[in-house]
C-alpha cells in the first residue's frame, strides 16, 4: 500500500472491522495504542510496516483481523481514556508505543497480551520481571538503553565542538527513565566536558520556555531524548533550535529530517517488525510471559548537512563517511 494512501485513512481513532475468518473459524482482533497523533512523520510507517508485516504472517486487515487503531498525541489521560475503549472491544492482543502507551495498558488490564516497542529499561520500569522472561502479560521490544545519552552527547560534540553546556529535554514523570537518564548523564557529561542536564518538559510552551531561555547563554547545545513528549513536539523543538542557532541531536531520525542537525537511532520499521513477529506468535496461541524482551540492535547516523551549514558548522571527514544518512 502506498503511504500516502495510508496517511489519508488516518484521520482520527480508525476501527477496521473485519469480515474474514481465521483457520480456526474465528475473526482475531488487535489494538494499536500509539503515543503519536496521525499527523506524526512516523505513524504512517508505523501503520505501513505493521500491516504489511501483518500480511505476510497471514493476517490481513479488513479480512481476517478486526483493527482499533488510535492515537494518544502525547497526553497521558487521554491514552488512558484510549487504552480503555481498546479494551472494551476485547482484543486478542494490543501492541503498544512508548512508555506512555504502555503504562496505559499496564493499569488497565493484567490479562489482555500487550506487545510494547519504543521504550526505555522495561524491568526498572516494572513492565516485565526480566527480560528473558517476562512473567505477565506484557513483553515486547526495547529501543534505547541509558548508556547511549554518552553517544548522542558525542555526536553532539563531534558536530559542534564549542558546546560546553547543554540540556536533555525529557518528561519527568516516570520516575524510573528519569533515574536512569541521570546517573548516566552525572557519569558522561564531565568525561567530554559538558554541563549537561535534564530539562522536564510536558507540552510545547513548557518546551519553548526551556529552549528560550537556555538560549540566553552561548555555547549551548540540546538533545531530545526518546520521549512522548520531545517526539509528538519534534518539529517545534527543531524550529526553536534553528531560531536560537543551537545545535540538536535527536532520537529519532524524523526530527533530523524535518530540519534538525542529527540522530543516533534505530531503524523505526524493524522495531515494527519485531512487534509484528510477536503479535503473530500471541494470536497463533503462544503465551505472552514466555517471550522474551527484544532490544534493537542496528543503529543509525542521520545528519542534516543544511541544517549544519546554516550553524556554520564543519563535519569531519570521518563523521561523514560513518554517517547512515545524509540529508540535503
Amino acid at each position: 500500500m502506498r503511504r500516502r494512501d495510508i496517511i489519508a485513512g488516518l484521520g482520527g481513532a480508525a476501527a477496521w472491522p473485519a469480515t474474514g475468518w481465521t483457520q480456526a473459524g474465528r475473526q482475531r482482533r488487535l489494538g494499536i495504542l500509539l503515543v503519536y497523533g496521525a499527523s506524526h512523520p512516523d505513524t504512517p510507517v508505523i501503520v505501513e510496516t505493521l500491516k504489511e508485516s501483518l500480511q505476510q504472517a497471514g493476517w490481513t486487515w479488513d479480512q481476517n483481523l478486526a483493527v482499533d487503531l488510535r492515537f494518544g498525541d502525547g497526553d497521558a489521560v487521554k491514552m488512558r481514556r484510549e487504552a480503555d475503549e481498546i479494551l472494551a472491544r476485547k482484543p486478542d492482543v494490543v501492541l503498544a508505543q512508548g512508555v506512555v502507551g504502555a503504562t496505559a495498558l499496564q493499569r488497565a488490564t493484567t490479562t489482555t497480551p500487550v506487545v510494547f516497542m519504543m521504550l526505555q529499561d522495561p524491568v526498572g520500569a516494572g513492565f516485565v520481571t526480566s527480560l528473558a522472561r517476562p512473567g505477565g502479560n506484557l513483553t515486547g521490544v526495547t529501543n534505547f538503553e541509558f548508556t547511549l545519552v554518552g553517544k548522542w552527547l558525542q555526536l553532539l560534540k563531534e558536530l559542534s565542538p564549542g558546546v560546553t553546556r547543554a540540556i536533555a529535554l525529557l518528561n519527568p514523570d516516570y520516575a524510573a527513565r528519569l533515574a536512569g537518564y541521570t546517573a548516566e548523564i552525572a557519569r558522561i557529561g564531565p568525561e567530554l566536558g559538558v554541563d549537561l542536564r535534564i530539562a522536564g518538559v510536558h507540552d510545547a510552551g513548557e518546551i519553548e520556555r526551556t529552549i528560550v531561555a537556555f538560549a540566553e547563554l552561548p555555547q549551548g547545545g540540546l538533545i531530545a531524548l526518546p520521549d512522548a513528549v520531545t517526539s509528538v513536539y519534534g518539529a517545534r523543538i527543531v524550529d526553536l533550535a534553528a531560531t536560537y542557532r543551537m545545535p540538536s541531536v535527536y532520537a529519532y531520525a524524523a526530527q533530523v529530517r524535518l530540519g534538525g542537525l542529527a540522530a543516533y537511532t534505530t531503524s523505526v520499521e524493524q522495531d515494527v517488525e519485531r512487534a509484528a513477529d510477536y503479535i503473530d506468535r500471541i494470536l497463533r496461541g503462544a503465551v505472552v510471559g514466555d517471550l522474551p524482551v527484544q532490544a534493537s540492535e542496528r543503529f543509525f547516523t542521520v545528519i542534516n548537512l543544511r541544517t549544519a551549514a546554516a550553524l556554520n558548522l564543519t563535519i569531519s571527514p570521518a563523521l561523514l563517511a560513518s554517517a547512515d544518512e545524509l540529508v540535503e
